[in-house]
């Protein structure tokens, strides 16, 4: 909503800088603008009521395609082969997939790693802070990412991250 330039985010976002609460808020805030487009779309949907709606689908031949679009959660993206008029190939990168990347070859850190480094760890036997940052880079996480308890104890430390 930043590179979108909605005021109320990008002013937020120039005082506090990218963090969790911003994120889970804009979520927020997007059906707000989400309802004013659809309004809009009915509006032209009434205006030509009684245009032809439908078109036969045509053979699809071969070929290929893709679709990439900033998605809610982030960058998502399908690429689709067709041979013979039946899908040969299809493949989609999701947002998570991006997001939850590791180091690339140049050892840059990936996008949640990033966002980890420098984060304070109250309780390291209960790292809430890291559920609630990672969570809030994808909203589908909410329901997913969960920490277990086991009788073997591992650690990660990211350069430069706080484990106080």
């Amino acid at each position: 909503m930043v590179v979108a330039g909605d005021p109320l985010i990008t002013d937020f976002f120039k005082q506090e800088g990218s963090n969790s609460w911003l994120r889970q808020f804009s979520r927020l805030h997007r059906p707000v603008i989400t309802m004013k487009l659809m309004r809009e779309t009915f509006k032209e949907i009434l205006k030509n009521i009684n245009e032809p709606f439908y078109q036969e689908p045509s053979t699809l031949g071969d070929g290929e395609g893709e679709g990439l679009i900033q998605a809610a959660r982030g960058c998502l993206g399908h690429w689709v082969k067709f041979k013979n008029n039946q899908i040969e190939k299809y493949q989609i990168i999701t947002p998570t997939a991006w997001n939850a990347s590791p180091r690339d070859s140049d050892d840059k850190l990936g996008h949640w790693e990033k966002t980890l480094v420098g984060t304070e760890i109250r309780d390291i036997e209960n790292p809430v802070e890291v559920g609630h940052i990672i969570r809030s880079h994808d909203a589908c996480l909410v329901c997913t990412v969960h920490f277990l308890e086991t009788d073997k104890k591992v650690r990660f430390h990211l350069p430069g991250a706080s484990m106080s």
